[in-house]
């Protein structure tokens, strides 16, 4: 099957751009709520000049927002941007890992809820963007119904259920991993 092929039902599409927008959107609240705490968390990834920090502090969470806004919009391009958020981020854990730093705040969790750096995260923001990339493809060709915008919306509920339960669980295995050392 030639990838011209490939195409996502309806239903499939609008519950992983529901979630998808859900997950950059609270994000992007959770960055500009507390500015300050997040510009020190994106300095401590060390992944940027100095002078950078800032301005990128800002431009982050409004990249955020507006792809969450362009995937309910089903903008052209915005999965590809949202993927490439979730690439980014799994990059810049990535780089810290790799430099053993595992006792930075990710930043996923928002004000108040630390979260150290483990590889699970990693994985987690590698299928966050093949989610989004799957939401890329075409979709297939057939007309919603209400008990389609129903289960697409409940399918939604329960993958950002999902989402909380595997972040959770990142985090116990980040607090187990410091316990052990």
């Amino acid at each position: 099957m030639s990838m011209a092929m490939l195409t996502i039902d309806p239903v499939a599409d609008l519950a992983l751009r529901l979630a998808l927008a859900a997950v950059l959107a609270i994000a992007a609240f959770h960055k500009l709520r507390d500015r300050t705490t997040f510009e020190a968390q994106l300095a401590a990834y060390a992944l940027l000049p100095e002078g950078l920090v800032h301005p990128m502090s800002r431009a982050l969470p409004l990249t955020e927002g507006a792809a969450a806004l362009f995937l309910m919009a089903r903008s052209e391009h915005a999965a590809l941007l949202s993927a490439a958020i979730f690439i980014t981020y799994a990059g810049a854990i990535g780089i810290n890992l790799a430099r053993g730093r595992r006792d930075i705040d990710c930043g996923c969790g928002g004000p108040g809820r630390k979260q150290m750096l483990h590889p699970a995260l990693v994985l987690r923001n590698l299928v966050l963007a093949i989610a989004a990339a799957t939401a890329q493809l075409p979709l297939a060709g057939r007309v919603l119904s209400i008990a389609d915008y129903a289960v697409g919306i409940l399918a939604a509920i329960a993958l950002l259920a999902l989402y909380e339960a595997v972040n959770a669980l990142i985090a116990n295995l980040s607090s187990h991993t410091r316990l052990k050392a």
